[in-house]
């Protein structure tokens, strides 16, 4: 999410600030931050600002400052106890409240960020940030229809500097519900913006299947020629033309479009930096670990957790499973990363969360788990099973199984070279720089496997293997292996899941619109030539 004028409450000016004089010259002392942060000096105002809360712990306008200041600094993680504390200071202030919903969003609190919301609403209807953030909520949360309203309100009062971002969030929204003729629509009026214009062209080049003699593709390429065009809409239009090609059956272009996107992106793949990872994760996890912290974690069978390379089928997985009357998704949740990391975990040394675990006692570490098994709830109300379909979940297979340890675990299998095509023509960010060519791929997903195959003797009987090619040649039966697993009657309806409608916030809202289909399987052959440096690195996976 960007911030950017989505915060009501500035350091200086009038907007929005409440402020009641009080000892030691507050206000004074509150614009002087102000002043630091705009000349740069963020160490300096930090520590001002802490200090100045020190002082007046309960003040609002105090806590709202440091607040401040440290989403300024790229401190969101500290931000969000004392945006608390200012909105319990003054639980009237509309522009408090829309701050701390917004921050609950952020780290995926959602089920805490709409009461804060809806009453930033109830006290000033006319502050466009109140609706705009629950916009943003109920978009999270993959309700399109709500989020639609909501943004639809806080544009109509948007300041006119907001208005393309706004206008922005509701086009993807409507694409992502598949309202094509309305999204067209909207990323075309954005086309008429600087900010917006080439992503808007890329984005609605993405909602049809184009060839190389439309229209869309010459205005694609008349754009690209621009040589002022910025890193991330170049990608953008690269991966557009690329697809393009695709369409064409013209394979050696579309693969170069496809390598062209990836240069533009900042991002250097290292693999022994993965590799130790991987290490240090089967070293630490070992059967005396989860029997020491037997009992830690919550007993509910709510959560399954699908795990799996980016693009390898965990969407699809996830909407058979929603489809189920007694299923739900929640789409690609950040929370569990969050957990781990706030209890000391980090990649060089995955023990060091034992340590956290072990500090906060089985009391706190079931609340923790339960914090987040009620958010599964918030989001599929009523729903025995609910998925959380990150795929990089499965680096924390390990913490799951403490925290969660009657979750279910499904685990996507595809063709590593298919999963790569499809990774390789879609905009995977920096994060996911091992997919930007090749043979970083192919032996960054030999790690992969070593670790997967490291929990599976971990975890046995807990991690099913759902393979992407098998369950699109047999659907019926391997739905039915599926459901068993999950403990879930067999239901009809999974295998009309892209009946369904709803939002779907993934690169693959267009695909699960249909139904299984064998389409993508053994793609990769078209790329075979570009591909042989993988090929031969897995060569014995691929056996």
């Amino acid at each position: 999410m960007s911030w950017g004028h989505a915060w009501t409450v500035s350091l200086g000016g009038k907007e929005q600030r409440t402020v009641n004089p009080g000892p030691g010259g507050v206000e004074e002392a509150i614009d002087e931050l102000s002043r630091l942060m705009q000349t740069g000096r963020k160490e300096e105002a930090e520590a001002a600002a802490h200090a100045l809360q020190r002082q007046f712990p309960a003040r609002g306008d105090v806590n709202q400052a440091l607040a401040l200041v440290l989403l300024k600094s790229g401190k969101h993680n500290h931000a969000l106890k004392f945006a608390e504390i200012a909105a319990k200071a003054e639980p009237e202030n509309a522009g408090y409240l829309v701050n701390l919903g917004r921050l609950y969003i952020e780290y995926e609190m959602i089920e805490e960020a709409q009461p804060a919301l809806e009453k930033a609403l109830r006290l000033d209807p006319s502050m466009y940030q109140a609706p705009w953030a629950l916009g943003e909520f109920f978009r999270a949360a993959g309700n399109g229809e709500r989020a639609i309203h909501y943004l639809k309100r806080a544009l109509a009062a948007a300041r006119p500097e907001t208005r393309d971002d706004i206008q922005y969030s509701i086009a993807d929204c409507a694409s992502s519900l598949r309202e094509i003729e309305e999204a067209e629509r909207l990323f075309r009026e954005l086309q008429t913006t600087e900010r917006y214009r080439r992503r808007a062209l890329a984005d609605m080049a993405s909602l049809r299947k184009h060839k190389t003699d439309s229209a869309m593709f010459e205005t694609l390429q008349n754009e690209i020629s621009n040589g002022t065009t910025p890193p991330r809409d170049r990608m953008n239009l690269h991966l557009a033309l690329g697809r393009i090609h695709e369409n064409s059956v013209e394979y050696t272009q579309a693969f170069d479009q496809f390598r062209q996107a990836k240069s533009w992106i900042q991002g250097k793949f290292d693999l022994a930096k993965f590799r130790s990872n991987v290490d240090s994760l089967v070293e630490c996890y070992k059967p005396e670990v989860l029997r020491r912290f037997e009992g830690y974690g919550d007993p509910s069978d709510v959560p399954v957790f699908v795990v799996g390379m980016p693009r390898s089928g965990t969407t699809l997985t996830e909407q058979i499973i929603a489809a189920h009357p007694e299923g739900g998704g929640a789409g690609e949740l950040r929370r569990i990363s969050r957990m781990r990391q706030g209890l000391g975990d980090d990649d060089k040394n995955p023990a060091r969360v034992f340590e956290g675990i072990a500090n906060r006692g089985s009391d706190g570490c079931r609340k923790l788990a339960g914090m987040y098994v009620s958010l599964l709830k918030f989001l599929a109300p009523g729903a025995k099973r609910v998925v959380d379909k990150m795929p990089h979940n499965f680096v924390a297979l390990g913490f799951i199984a403490i925290l969660f340890p009657n979750a279910r675990i499904v685990h996507c299998v595809r063709n590593p070279a298919d999963n790569f095509i499809s990774a390789f023509q879609n905009a995977m960010n920096a994060q996911h720089s091992y997919a930007y060519a090749p043979e970083d791929y192919a032996r960054y997903y030999k790690e992969y496997l070593r670790l997967v195959n490291h929990w599976k003797e971990l975890l046995p009987g807990r991690i099913l293997d759902v393979s992407y090619e098998e369950l699109t040649a047999r659907p019926e039966e391997k739905v039915r292996q599926l459901l068993e697993f999950l403990d879930l009657p067999w239901d009809p309806a999974c295998l009309r899941f892209h009946e369904r409608g709803g939002m779907v916030k993934t690169f693959s809202r267009q695909q699960v619109r249909e139904a299984v289909h064998q389409g993508s399987v053994a793609k990769w052959r078209n790329y075979e030539q570009q591909l042989q440096p993988l090929l031969e690195i897995l060569k014995d996976e691929m056996a």
